[in-house]
C-alpha cells in the first residue's frame, strides 16, 4: 500500500473528487482514503464545515444546504473528475432536500453542467441489482423502525432510480461500503477499471 507521502494519485484513480456527505462516518472514511492516496477532494456537506479538517493543497470544503440547489452543486463539482455519494439517513435528513433519491436528476444535471460524467454511489447495505425486484433482505431492513428502516428505504429508492435510467447519461458504479474480502492490498473494485469504466454494480 502506498504511503500518504506518495506524490499524486495512481493512474487508475482520479485526481480530484467531490464527496457528497463528507461529514458523516462513511464520508470521513472516503476522505481518509483520498488523503492516503494523494487525491484532492471537495468535501460537500450541509452545515458545520469545521467538521472537515486536514484540508490541504487544492482540496476544499463546500456547504451545499440542499441537494435541490443545482447552481451550488455545479459550483461544487467544478474542477473534479468524479462525484462520490456517501450519504446516510439520520434524524437530520427528514426533508427531501437531504435525500439523494429525491434529487438525483439535479445531481446529474449539475454534474453535466460542471463537465463531470463519473459517479460512484456508495451504499452501506447490499441492494438488488438495479432494474430487478427488491430483495427479501432489503425488504426486511426497510420494515425496521427508525433510521435503519428509513436508510434501507432510501438506498433501495436510489437503486430503483438507477435501474430506471436516471444516471443513464453518466458513467456510474454502485458499490457497497465494506471491507475488501480479497485482501487488504487489493484496490477498490470501483477504481480498478477507472479509465474506461462502464456502468456497473460492484458489491465489494
Amino acid at each position: 500500500m502506498r504511503s500518504a507521502a506518495t506524490i499524486g494519485p495512481s493512474p487508475l484513480l482520479p485526481r480530484h473528487v467531490a464527496v457528497i456527505g463528507a461529514a458523516g462516518g462513511l464520508g470521513q472514511g472516503v476522505l481518509r482514503v483520498c488523503r492516503a492516496e494523494g487525491i484532492e477532494f471537495t468535501a460537500i456537506l450541509r452545515s458545520r464545515p469545521e467538521r472537515i479538517t486536514n484540508v490541504a493543497g487544492r482540496s476544499r470544503v463546500v456547504v451545499v444546504e440542499s441537494l435541490a440547489d443545482g447552481a451550488a452543486l455545479t459550483d461544487a463539482f467544478s474542477g473534479t473528475d468524479a462525484v462520490l455519494t456517501a450519504l446516510g439517513v439520520t434524524a437530520a435528513t427528514r426533508d427531501r432536500s437531504a435525500l439523494l433519491s429525491a434529487n438525483m436528476a439535479t445531481v446529474k444535471e449539475s454534474m453535466i453542467a460542471a463537465g463531470v460524467d463519473r459517479i460512484i454511489v456508495i451504499n452501506t447495505l447490499l441492494t438488488s441489482l438495479p432494474g430487478t425486484p427488491t430483495s427479501r433482505l432489503m425488504r426486511f431492513f426497510s420494515w425496521m423502525p427508525g433510521n435503519m428502516g428509513r436508510g434501507a428505504t432510501e438506498q433501495q429508492a436510489v437503486v430503483d432510480a438507477i435501474g430506471k435510467g436516471v444516471f443513464a447519461s453518466l458513467r456510474w458504479t454502485l458499490v457497497r461500503a465494506a471491507v475488501n474480502s480479497r485482501g487488504s492490498a487489493e484496490r477498490p473494485v470501483a477504481s480498478a477499471d477507472w479509465p474506461g469504466a462502464l456502468n456497473s454494480w460492484s458489491p465489494v
